[in-house]
């Protein structure tokens, strides 16, 4: 990759993905997952990675903010921007990690969906990138493996008994 930004806005990225899952819960519950920090803090975070300093501004130009933090100890800050917001059904954001200089390894558009199926929920992660800057490459190539065990931290979470 070139020393200077990257576009992918308007063209694919081969880390672009699109994910399913289906939770045995009501939509409500699951969107309240998505969005309150009591519940983030559980299980948006590839394992063995934990979540901390979860902070979470919910309205368009919001911020949610938190660290992963690895098992001996590196963190990494990480900053959403919420782009839409319609409860319980849909979210839209913007993502990316701040790297030593301020400016993010890589943007990416998140689009989250929730969809009622009789007493089930099925959600559709999208995840675009946007931007690729140098450095992106280590985050961007895990992030379908991530992404898919943090789904599954989610549903493992749901089942167990997340209340709302």
């Amino acid at each position: 990759m070139s020393a200077s930004t990257t576009d992918f806005a308007q063209k694919p990225h081969p880390k672009d993905l699109v994910l399913r899952r289906s939770f045995k819960a009501p939509r409500k519950l699951v969107f309240e997952c998505l969005t309150t920090p009591k519940h983030l803090v559980h299980f948006w975070a590839p394992k063995p990675f934990t979540t901390h300093d979860c902070k979470v501004d919910l309205r368009p130009g919001g911020k949610w903010t938190y660290v992963f933090r690895s098992p001996d100890g590196q963190e990494h800050a990480a900053e959403h921007t919420y782009l839409e917001i319609e409860p319980p059904q849909r979210l839209v954001m913007t993502a990316g990690v701040p790297g030593p200089d301020g400016k993010p390894f890589f943007t990416i558009r998140q689009t989250i969906t929730l969809e009622e199926k009789g007493n089930e929920t099925a959600l559709v992660f999208e995840a675009k990138v946007l931007e690729a800057n140098p450095g992106s490459d280590p985050f961007l190539g895990g992030m379908a493996q991530g992404t898919n065990m943090t789904l599954d931290q989610l549903v493992a979470y749901i089942e167990a008994g997340a209340k709302g």
